[in-house]
């Protein structure tokens, strides 16, 4: 198994292909983060910091492709869930969320020529947190905003092969945030 720690910063939200499937995943995960959060109005940054705000709850969502599977774990603190979503349970949106991460993440790896299947998201709160969170082997990449709030999300990639890579056209995609209607 190989797991993929991000820690570097983007450079841009622009993706190019290299060698490595890491490189694209990286940054695609990095500014899908920062969109996405921007999308409720909440301005993130990547920090170095350690987390300064406890996670109120953790949305997971597993992943596959030729090649390679995974899950993406996306935490948040209470203060970020409230402020993205006043109204709804922080156990059903961070399970939302995760889930539009992944969809942000996907839709910029197949522009990159990689493509992904998900499944449905999953929440875990209280308790179960302090396992997800205290791996010292697989640290999060971390992410503040000036009202003290937090976010992480951890990445693991299990490469079981060589990873297809497909073309398509990025005029045919959608773009991050569109609203998708299906007949």
């Amino acid at each position: 198994m190989i797991k993929v720690s991000f820690a570097s910063l983007p450079g841009s939200s622009s993706l190019t292909v290299s060698t490595r499937p890491r490189d694209a995943m990286e940054a695609a995960a990095i500014s899908s983060v920062i969109e996405l959060l921007n999308g409720y109005g909440i301005a993130v940054q990547p920090s170095a910091q350690a987390m300064a705000a406890p996670l109120a709850a953790l949305g997971l969502v597993r992943f596959t492709a030729q090649g390679l599977s995974g899950t993406a774990t996306l935490g948040a603190s209470a203060s970020i869930l409230k402020r993205s979503n006043a109204a709804g349970s922080g156990r059903d949106w961070i399970a939302e969320l995760a889930n539009q991460f992944v969809g942000r993440w996907k839709l910029k790896l197949l522009r990159s020529g990689f493509e992904l299947w998900s499944m449905a998201p999953v929440a875990v709160k209280g308790r179960l947190l302090v396992t997800g969170i205290s791996q010292p082997d697989a640290p999060p990449f971390v992410f503040s905003e000036a009202q003290g709030g937090a976010l992480a999300l951890w990445m693991e990639v299990e490469v079981t092969g060589e990873v297809g890579k497909m073309t398509s056209p990025a005029e045919e995609l959608p773009r991050e945030g569109d609203v998708i209607l299906f007949d």
